[in-house]
């Protein structure tokens, strides 16, 4: 199964300068929105990942905005959203300042 990325902003930058990646999933089990993180994750290091999820012992949260098929998975299932071949995600950085 394969799912598109398309990355915005500084993500892009995290991701050696990659606009869209195409990520290759195993066909058996179920892969959600998390496992593609993940994935990017192992392809473009933690700081990455950091980038787009929080880990925290609450449980884990988006760090950005992330689209499914234009959809922002919040309003889906959130990171258990499930991805099927041909989905497509974006993922958005959110800037915080104070």
């Amino acid at each position: 199964m394969e799912v598109e990325v398309e990355l915005l902003g500084f993500l892009r930058n995290l991701a050696k300068g990659e606009e869209k990646v195409k990520i290759r999933l195993p066909d058996e089990g179920k892969p959600n929105v998390l496992t593609v993180i993940r994935v990017l994750g192992e392809k473009f290091g933690g700081e990455f990942e950091r980038n787009v999820v929080s880990f925290n012992p609450l449980g884990t949260h988006k760090a950005a905005l992330i689209l499914k098929n234009g959809v922002e998975v919040g309003a889906l299932q959130g990171l258990e959203t499930p991805v099927s071949h041909g989905d497509k995600l974006t993922l958005i950085p959110v800037s915080h300042g104070g």
